[in-house]
């Protein structure tokens, strides 16, 4: 059961904090989209709660709860910081082949601290498994242990959530952009297909790499019908792999309520709106809790 109340959705960029308040009287209605800029990187903050800048982030996310009074919390994790991986029947369903592929992925990381966590995909005879090493993600724990409800979201998750808001059950592909990586998910017929994040020093060695991680992934290869982008990056990336996109359906950057298919009283905004669209689903929280997790 859902907690009552609004949930608050929180992603970051750069030195940018993006939060959505939901209204939980109406559906796809908003209290609030807004962004708290600070004189550092959030992320580098956040992965380091004894940073000197921690505190101004934790106290900013306990001031917005307070201020809007939510019981519920979701925030997006790095993709950086989890290893995704599609793995067979023959390995999922055993529990030994299981162990065996987790120890040899998190290699370094104590069992007992790896977050294990299983998704189904279009291929029935696959599962997508997710893993996080509890180090790693401290931080965002801390950052976050005032909210009686919290919950961590990845970031191909977020195409999930994408499905359950617009009932959209055709094939489309999701591109998070940011400053030195992309996530890329992939949908078909209501279910995710398969998902990676490419890493980049500089953003014109990304053409390059998507070819590279094209020829590996057939997924990316497929035929969609639209591509949505989105995040502080997405105007970059955009321009940059347009022309690699041509089998991928009509392009759309998620920076406008319209398209995101919510309403909020405010209508513009002093931050690319596309920045925060995590967040913003995420505090619709209207996802369908389909995830196993393996202790």
């Amino acid at each position: 059961m859902k907690p009552e109340g609004p949930c608050l959705g929180i992603c970051y960029s750069d030195n940018h904090l993006f939060y959505s308040v939901s209204d939980p009287s109406q559906a796809a209605r908003l209290t609030r989209i807004g962004s708290i800029d600070f004189g550092f990187d959030v992320a580098s903050a956040i992965s380091r709660d004894d940073s000197e800048g921690f505190p101004a982030v934790k106290k900013s996310i306990e001031d917005l709860k307070s201020e809007f009074d939510c019981s519920s919390v979701k925030i997006l994790t790095p993709a950086g910081e989890e290893c995704w991986t599609v793995v067979p029947r023959s390995v999922y369903e055993d529990p030994s082949e299981r162990e065996a592929h987790i120890q040899l992925l998190m290699r370094g990381s104590e069992r007992s601290e790896v977050q294990a966590v299983w998704h189904p995909v279009s291929k029935t005879d696959c599962k997508l498994l997710l893993l996080r090493d509890n180090s790693s993600i401290n931080g965002i724990q801390s950052l976050l242990n005032s909210f009686g409800n919290t919950e961590l979201v990845a970031e191909f998750e977020i195409g999930m959530d994408w499905q359950a808001h617009t009932a959209n059950k055709g094939s489309f592909l999701m591109v998070y952009c940011q400053k030195n990586y992309i996530s890329v998910s992939s949908f078909i017929l209501g279910k995710l297909r398969g998902c990676t994040f490419i890493e980049f020093e500089h953003l014109n060695d990304l053409p390059y790499l998507w070819n590279l991680y094209s020829q590996n992934l057939s997924w990316m290869r497929g035929m969609h019908d639209d591509t949505f982008t989105f995040g502080e990056y997405a105007g970059n990336v955009t321009e940059l792999l347009t022309a690699y996109w041509h089998d991928h359906g009509s392009l759309q950057t998620l920076n406008t309520l319209e398209g995101m298919k919510v309403d909020a009283a405010e209508k513009t905004y002093g931050f690319r709106l596309e920045s925060s669209f995590p967040a913003v689903l995420m505090s619709l929280d209207i996802s369908e809790q389909t995830d196993t997790i393996l202790l």
